[in-house]
């Protein structure tokens, strides 16, 4: 009430009051440049961020860009004669890896810059190349330069390094195994294998009955005289319980 004056209790808790006050004032100056800087850095590191993504997006735009080219000058059957092409598509493919080595991009690009060397007849180039990106690639693009190794190697000789990769590949199912299986049963029957290249002709008939190898594996098993398994029928769907009225 006005006019009424103050106990000495709350005096004291009034002094109390201010004096907390004065010192959490005092406290806020003694730490206004701790925080100006702590701000400062927070800002620094929120900017750092949003350039960073402004700067990865156009980073992989332009790698996105410059690989597009690569497949296109590999894929270009105007071009010729094929070697021109071949050469067009390494040059483009090695522009990819130069600059962005580091990236998605740069790996598809040295899968197809071993795809052009093997046409042009460096096969162990395109071996070194297919062999890292089947070591740093995810599972899809592992399982495909693993199956690209695999034919490279077949096709200059190299048949038990094949098999040993066409094996993993099929164990690791990174790539359509009625593929791989077929691949497999034609290298065995190749080198005498009757065994195991029946084992895998079979496997593509029998686990893969929809495959277009399908038929391949069937005139296979009767070059080598042996009998064509039959895939078993499919389960047919049980009909659902009619509701009860």
């Amino acid at each position: 009430m006005p006019g009424s004056r103050l106990t000495r209790q709350e005096l004291k808790s009034q002094d109390e009051i201010t004096t907390s006050l004065k010192s959490f004032t005092e406290l806020v100056e003694e730490r206004k440049k701790e925080v100006l800087i702590g701000l400062a850095v927070l800002i620094v590191v929120v900017i750092g961020i949003v350039g960073w993504r402004a700067y990865s997006a156009r980073r992989n735009a332009a790698a996105s860009a410059q690989l597009s080219a690569a497949i296109t000058a590999f894929e270009d059957p105007t071009v010729k004669p094929d070697k021109a092409r071949y050469e067009k598509a390494s040059a483009e493919a090695q522009k990819t890896i130069d600059s962005y080595g580091s990236t998605n991009a740069g790996l598809i690009a040295r899968y197809y810059l071993a795809m052009s060397q093997d046409r042009l007849g460096d096969a162990a180039s395109a071996e070194t190349n297919l062999q890292e990106v089947a070591n740093r690639g995810d599972s899809s693009i592992k399982g495909i330069a693993l199956y690209a190794l695999a034919r490279v190697q077949a096709e200059h000789g190299g048949s038990a390094k094949a098999i040993d990769n066409l094996k993993k590949l099929y164990d690791s199912g990174n790539y359509p195994k009625s593929a791989v299986a077929y691949d497999l049963a034609s290298l065995y029957e190749a080198g005498g294998q009757k065994d195991q290249a029946t084992q895998y002709y079979s496997k593509v008939i029998l686990d893969s009955p929809d495959s277009r190898f399908r038929s391949d594996a069937e005139a296979a098993l009767r070059r080598m005289g042996v009998p064509v398994p039959t895939p078993p029928l499919p389960t047919p769907l049980q009909a659902a319980p009619a509701k009860k009225p």
